[in-house]
């Protein structure tokens, strides 16, 4: 997964780079064209100013040419450079432009160009996107001056193309500060850099999300190990009582359906107990067989009313909550044949609601609070609510949100 996020990376860097080295060297671009699209114009037979000079000024050249003044001459000569003055000109307007890089060699300079600040970017890119983990996050000052310093010797490796058609470093240049050259080198710098800065906030924020997801991960593993180490040695222990009383009384088919509904609930907290979330159905299919196993222990003392409507069995909650509830309840009330406990599980808009009335034992157990407190974690994590819980002194209620 690494080396494919690596790849991901270099082929993402090396497409950036492609794209800004065409951007920067548009000028370029647009000169090749220009130059590619011109036609030539045509050559004109040339012929000697000063024949055409002299032609003009008498039908017998040579005779003229003799009979002239020293005066005559240096004029006839200032004529002659004007017009060729004026004659060159005609013809580089005739042509176009005569910038070097509408020739052969101007067209390599410019994929050299190209090239040259592709791997510039390139280099750039790797240096501020390479190694965000939390080690090298609050680096960035030193990315920068390492940027810096490839700038600073790009900048006297960049390739030049002179006026006479050669290509040659800045570093050999008669001229070192080359206008053009600092600007498409402060682009790309700052391009690159700017794109690094919003690499690394958004890894920072992939990396947030993966230790959130991690904790969150182990949050609830170890709340599950919790519940089941406080599930297994009372439940297990006041189980095994039950089964053997009804073996003692020789019980047998009460005592293979207390097996078989002892079964089916240490599967369901095995199975179903891993998991995120469960639908409300498979709760309550689990509860059905752990009320019958609390209901055989404490023979008809214990009643657990369940008016949940079909319509909330499709919707999800966490595995094994309504059970800490319950066992919650048993465990700090009376429970006797005068003062049977009654528990009532029922739907309510958006919650499933657990209540009971409260007998407080003559001598109570102490209360940790830790099944309540990991059940409210576990919802928060989950659902993103907490759970609700109300108790006047007469009934308590804890309210399940449920998620749809």
């Amino acid at each position: 997964m690494r080396e494919r996020g690596k790849y991901r990376r270099l082929a993402v860097n090396t497409l950036i780079s492609i794209v800004l080295s065409l951007v920067l060297n548009f000028s370029y671009l647009v000169f090749m064209m220009v130059g590619t699209n011109r036609e030539p114009a045509p050559k004109e037979p040339s012929k000697p100013l000063t024949e055409v000079v002299i032609n003009n000024q008498t039908d017998a050249p040579q005779e003229a040419a003799e009979r002239m003044s020293p005066a005559a001459t240096d004029s006839l000569k200032r004529e002659v450079i004007i017009r060729e003055e004026n004659i060159t000109r005609q013809r580089n307007n005739q042509r176009g432009s005569s910038s070097p890089f509408t020739t052969e060699v101007g067209k390599y300079f410019i994929l050299i160009d190209i090239l040259f600040y592709a791997l510039i970017t390139l280099l750039l890119l790797s240096i501020v996107t390479t190694s965000w983990r939390e080690k090298h996050r609050n680096n960035f000052i030193h990315r920068l001056l390492m940027c810096l310093l490839v700038v600073i010797v790009a900048y006297f490796l960049s390739p030049q193309l002179t006026w006479r058609g050669e290509i040659i470093i800045t570093a050999n240049s008669n001229h070192l500060l080359n206008p053009m050259t600092l600007l498409k080198l402060t682009m790309a710098l700052l391009v690159c850099v700017l794109y690094g800065k919003i690499y690394g906030l958004l890894y920072a924020k992939g990396a947030v999300e993966m230790e959130n997801a991690k904790l969150k991960n182990e949050n609830l593993t170890w709340q599950y190990n919790t519940l089941i180490n406080q599930v297994n040695p009372h439940f297990l222990f006041n189980s095994l009582n039950s089964l053997s009383m009804l073996v003692r009384e020789q019980n047998n088919a009460n005592a293979l359906t207390y097996i078989s509904r002892m079964s089916d609930t240490y599967r369901y907290i095995i199975e179903e107990g891993k998991a995120e979330s469960t639908t409300v159905e498979n709760e309550l299919r689990f509860l059905d067989a752990y009320r019958y196993l609390l209901e055989v222990r404490y023979a008809g003392k214990l009643h657990i009313e369940v008016t949940v409507g079909r319509e909330y069995f499709g919707a999800e909650i966490p595995p094994l909550s309504i059970q800490p509830l319950i066992e919650n309840a048993v465990k700090h009330n009376t429970i006797t044949t005068a003062r049977p406990l009654h528990i009532r599980i029922a739907s309510e808009e958006g919650y499933i609601v657990v209540s009971n009335a409260i007998h407080p034992k003559l001598q109570p157990e102490e209360s940790t609070g830790i099944g309540l407190e990991n059940l409210s974690s576990r919802y928060e994590l989950i659902v993103g609510r907490k759970i609700e819980v109300a108790n006047d002194g007469k009934e308590f209620i804890v309210k399940l949100p449920i998620k749809r």
